[in-house]
């Protein structure tokens, strides 16, 4: 029904026809092509066999530039691609009347298969959480935090945020896993390498530390007497207080963190254990996870 109405071929005409340079452009572009996404997977064998047909569109969401700008799209893409072009080659094609936009400037297309291409956006995204993880976990633990420091703890949560969308794709999408896991069945060794790449990941979620119950090891500061005002060291008393404030905050924000990616990577773990379609009802929001939020 959405694609006898037009309204599917229009968003398609749409992004394609568009391309500009502008950074408010390209985030309302990439709202409208997630949009077009979405609706592809909810009937991927109508609405996304038609997407993944327009050439211009499949030219830039299966390029190699695309992926490394936008990992999870990318993936998720390479991976619709995979599951219908490369799992059904007898299915009947759609015929299209979009015309495609010659003025378009166009990346290479990539020589490696759509699995391929799947297969290594997903251990890159492992790779990457790994990283950041480790990274995050240190510059929560340094004494004397700077703004670099906080920016770049904002950097790995943002990185970190990328596997719990994934994991909502999965979980709330009606064909989520199928999609995924028909891709990585396309080449031969996927599978395995998808569940070394995120064991990988739950060894490093294992090593973390809990700091439940934390109390930061700083006793005896909360206490002021009469004359405080008059002993040198109230001063420093005040600053190891801020100081254990603030690293009890970090920590806070830490097991946060912690807590949704490890419930995200075990809904990927789950998905790659059954090797079937069938809905998960382990789900993590990513409306509660606030990539931008700051570290006091």
């Amino acid at each position: 029904a959405l694609l006898d109405s037009g309204l599917f071929r229009e968003l398609l005409s749409l992004y394609t026809c568009t391309q500009d340079e502008s950074d408010a452009s390209n985030v309302v572009r990439l709202q409208l092509l997630r949009t077009i996404f979405a609706l592809s997977v909810q009937a991927p064998e109508i609405l996304g066999r038609y997407a993944i047909r327009v050439p211009d569109l499949v030219k830039e969401v299966h390029a190699s530039i695309f992926m490394d700008e936008n990992l999870v799209d990318g993936i998720l893409w390479t991976a619709l691609g995979s599951s219908l072009l490369e799992s059904k080659l007898e299915a009947p094609k759609p015929r299209l009347k979009l015309r495609t936009n010659a003025k378009l400037n166009l990346p290479p297309v990539d020589t490696s298969s759509l699995a391929e291409r799947c297969n290594s956006g997903f251990e890159q995204l492992c790779k990457s959480c790994n990283s950041a993880l480790t990274s995050y976990k240190f510059i929560v633990e340094k004494e004397d935090q700077s703004e670099d420091d906080e920016n770049e703890a904002r950097q790995h949560k943002e990185t970190l945020g990328s596997i719990v969308k994934f994991s909502n794709y999965l979980s709330n999408c009606p064909h989520g896993i199928k999609i995924w896991l028909d891709s990585l069945n396309n080449k031969e060794d996927a599978p395995q390498k998808a569940k070394t790449a995120i064991s990988d990941l739950r060894s490093t979620l294992a090593r973390l530390p809990s700091y439940a119950g934390d109390g930061t090891g700083v006793k005896g500061v909360d206490h002021k007497k009469d004359d405080d005002n008059d002993n040198p060291s109230t001063d420093d008393h005040s600053e190891i207080r801020q100081k254990a404030t603030s690293l009890r905050q970090r920590r806070k924000d830490f097991r946060k963190v912690v807590s949704l990616v490890r419930s995200s990577v075990k809904v990927i773990a789950l998905a790659l254990e059954s090797q079937k379609g069938a809905g998960l009802s382990l789900k993590t929001p990513m409306s509660s996870y606030n990539a931008s939020s700051k570290t006091d």
